[in-house]
Parts: structure tokens; C-alpha cells; sequence
């Protein structure tokens, strides 16, 4: 088995963590513990970021999974859906950090993995900017670009206000499935299957300009489905 010498022994079925991430802690389970993660008395709560942090990567420019200096270049992890409107809740990373994450985390490289939840996570629970939709998509996109804006989010309804990220054009996409490259079929069912709930949520809150503009976005989102 591979050791890491900063916790617990690496799990033998995942690959070593990149230079960026090599300073994580490791967990029981024998991952990486990401920088965003939320610590509970002494232990990770993979399921909950750390506001702190969140603030700190966008006042620093840090890479949200290992906490250091980006580059000129940013990494948004996203699912299909954040293609289509290409707002993310979550700050860039590292081009290492972001494929680890795409290859390794147990969320993102399982389609079949769900978030679990319990008392404990309710209670920690707040509510978020932008409407989130609530499952795994199985594809994770990886969305390389040099750019992002921060928008604010006001009485919206449905959301709460903060802050979201309108990530800028792309000059690469990477998709992602079980933690190796995504076929065109995975990733058209990705897309295909969550486009009704975001019709939905746009015919519930956005009126006719909205459910328009929604249109327009499918259509140039459907263009970086892998030849």
C-alpha cells in the first residue's frame, strides 16, 4: 500500500496526489482531504466547505482544492448543467488538482454515488445562491479558462444572495466518467437528462427572455460534446 505521511495510509486504488496536493491531510478512509473541506472537531466533513476559505480563494486568487496561488490559467470542476448557464457555485483550481479530483473524488468519479445526509449535515446546512440541482450527474466537466467574473445574487427567487462564478470561454473542456475520459454517449445523456430542470426552473422564474436566452445556451453547450 502507498503511505502518505501526513495522516493516514493513501488508499491503494487511487493514484498519489499531485505536487499542489501532496500537504493535504489524509483521512480514515485513506483520501485526500481537500482545502475547501469543512473541519469538525478535528475531523473532515467532506460534505460541507469552509466559508472562510471560500472568501479566501476569491480575495487571494487560491485554488480551491489545495489552498495555493493560481496560475494564469483556472480550472472550474463543474457538472453538465454549469455548461449550459456556465455559472459555478465553487472557485477554480489548479489543472493537476482539477484532474485529480475528476479521476479520484468518490462524488464525482462514481455515478452512482449520492451526497448522503443526516442531522448533522442539516443542521450545518445554509442556503446557497443560484438554484442547485440535487443530483449526480455521473460526467464531471473540467472547463479550462483564463477568466471569471463574480456575480451577486439578490432576491432571486428560489435562492439565497452571495455570490456565484460566470466563468469565461473556454479555450479547453475535459469530460469526465468513472474517473476516466467521458464517451460522447455519457456525456449527451448528462446534458439530455438534466435539460427539463433547467427548462423548468427558467419557465418557474425567468419569463419568456429567460426560457429564450436558455435556449441559446443549450445549443452552444451542445457543441462541446466530444466528437
Amino acid at each position: 500500500m502507498t503511505t502518505c505521511p501526513y495522516r493516514f495510509p493513501l488508499r491503494p486504488d487511487i493514484a498519489g496526489p499531485p505536487r499542489f496536493m501532496q500537504t493535504l491531510p489524509i483521512d480514515k478512509r485513506g483520501y485526500p482531504v481537500p482545502w475547501f473541506v469543512q473541519w469538525i472537531h478535528g475531523e473532515p466533513e467532506f460534505r460541507a466547505m469552509d466559508s472562510r476559505k471560500f472568501r479566501a480563494a476569491i480575495n487571494g486568487r487560491l485554488c480551491w482544492t489545495c489552498g495555493s496561488k493560481l496560475f494564469l490559467e483556472e480550472i472550474f470542476v463543474i457538472g453538465p448543467m454549469c455548461a449550459v448557464n456556465r455559472i459555478s457555485s465553487e472557485p477554480p483550481s489548479h489543472r493537476e488538482c482539477a484532474e485529480y479530483a475528476a479521476k479520484n473524488c468518490p462524488f464525482l468519479s462514481k455515478p452512482n454515488m449520492h451526497r448522503r445526509t443526516d442531522e448533522k449535515l442539516e443542521a450545518m446546512k445554509t442556503p446557497a445562491p443560484g438554484v442547485m440541482i440535487e443530483r449526480n450527474p455521473g460526467v464531471t466537466l473540467l472547463w479550462y479558462t483564463r477568466r471569471h467574473e463574480l456575480q451577486t445574487v439578490r432576491n432571486r427567487p428560489g435562492a439565497a444572495d452571495g455570490v456565484l462564478f460566470k466563468i469565461g470561454r473556454p479555450f479547453k473542456v475535459e469530460w469526465y466518467c468513472r474517473g476516466r475520459t467521458a464517451t460522447r454517449g455519457e456525456v449527451l445523456d448528462a446534458i439530455e437528462s438534466g435539460i427539463p430542470l433547467l427548462r423548468e426552473a427558467a419557465e418557474k422564474h425567468d419569463g419568456p427572455e429567460g426560457i429564450a436566452h436558455l435556449e441559446t445556451q443549450i445549443t452552444e453547450a451542445r457543441r462541446l460534446v466530444p466528437r
